[in-house]
This record gives C-alpha cells, structure tokens and sequence, in this order.
C-alpha cells in the first residue's frame, strides 16, 4: 500500500511539473506573439501607406505629379501613414532593443534623426501640394518651387536612417541574432532601403517597403 501510494505521489508530480513547464513554454509563446506584431507593425503600416500614395512614373515630370495628387485624399492619406510608420519605427526598434539588449545608442540616434526628416519631408510633400491645389493654383506649382527643399529632406532621412538599419542588422549579424542565411537578407533589404530613392520613380517606393519587410520578419522570427 505504501509503495502504490508513493508511487501515484510521484506520478501525480511528475503531472504537475509537466503542466508547469507546458504552461510556461506556451505562456512564453504567447508573449512572443505580440512582440514579434509589434516588430513588423513598421513595415506592415510602412506598405500600407506607400500602397495608398498615386504612383508618380517620373517625379521629374510635374504634371505627372500634378495629377496624382488630383487623388487628393489617397495622396494625403498615404503620406500621412506614410509618416505615422516611420514613428513606430522606432517602438519596433525599442521593442527589438527590449528583447535582445545588444543595440547601441548610436543606433537609436540615427533612425531617430531619420525618422524625423521622414516625417517632415512627408508631411510638406503630402500637404503643400493640396494646399496649392485648393488654394486655386496647379499641385505642379508646389513641386516647381519646392526643388531641393523638399528633395534636400528627404536625401538626409534617406541616410540617417538607412545608416541606422545597417547599424541594426550589422549589430545583430555581430551577435550573432540572426541566423546566417537571415542575416545575409537583413543587410542586402537595408542596403535597399537606403540606395532605392536613388531611382527617380515612384514605383522606388515599393522597393523600400520590400526592403523594410526584408530587414524587419528575419529580425521579428529571430525573437524567442
């Protein structure tokens, strides 16, 4: 009787420690659910607004440009979520941070500073033309007078924060974060994402949103 009753003791612990650690994998699992989301939240919005932004074939063609903001509230749509995107780049990149604790400051500063230009240059891109537009005027008028305004922005936030998605991927390949394979399209996408502006098309904006899927899931399923 002893023995039966010390051996159902044993079999009932053994029960409970099995639930405990089946209980913790999935509990672990779970959490990383909604930090992997909170990972691609950038580039997944990122895609959105670019989708939402009138292709512009040649921006050295104003009046191509002119008429795609005709489509005024996909125009000033996308690029509102366009510059909503690049602010929760940076809550991706700190929730990345948050898991791994291997990124530097330096990091932080450059897509902070990135992000920023983003934002600005989107916004006068997105609300200068309608501006004209209502105002009576031809778009074609903002994009003749911006010149290297606008563009001199946008030059600058394409190199702070592509410098910041290297700095990233380079740090996590370093550490060996990602596998190698992975690591190899992380670099490859954020080389993308900074030498695509390059193209003067707006179809270059579909190659960033590529890029950035491309530097962000191998980094999102690298989380455990």
């Amino acid at each position: 009787m002893n023995a039966s009753r010390k051996f159902n003791h044993l079999l009932v612990r053994h029960n409970y420690e099995s639930m405990g650690a089946n209980g913790e994998l999935n509990g672990m699992t779970m959490r990383r659910r909604p930090q992997r989301f909170f990972i691609l939240i950038f580039p997944i919005v990122l895609a959105i607004g670019i989708i939402l932004i009138p292709v512009v074939p040649d921006y050295g063609r104003h009046d191509l440009a002119a008429r795609a903001v005709e489509m005024t509230w996909r125009w000033f749509g996308g690029h509102l979520v366009t510059a909503v995107a690049f602010g929760l780049s940076l809550f991706s990149v700190s929730v990345i941070h948050q898991n791994l604790q291997k990124l530097s400051p330096h990091t932080f500063l450059l897509l902070a500073i990135g992000a920023g230009l983003y934002a600005a240059g989107l916004g006068a891109d997105g609300i200068g033309p309608i501006a004209v537009q209502s105002a009576g005027a031809s778009p074609a008028l903002f994009f003749d007078g911006s010149g290297w305004w606008v563009i001199g922005v946008f030059i600058a936030a394409t190199f702070f924060f592509g410098a910041g998605l290297i700095s990233l991927v380079v740090t996590l390949n370093q550490n060996e974060i990602l596998p190698r394979t992975s690591g190899i399209i992380a670099l490859i996408s954020a080389i993308i994402f900074m030498a695509a502006p390059a193209i003067q098309s707006g179809y270059a904006l579909y190659g960033e949103a590529a890029a950035a899927l491309g530097v962000f899931i191998p980094i999102a399923l690298a989380i455990e």
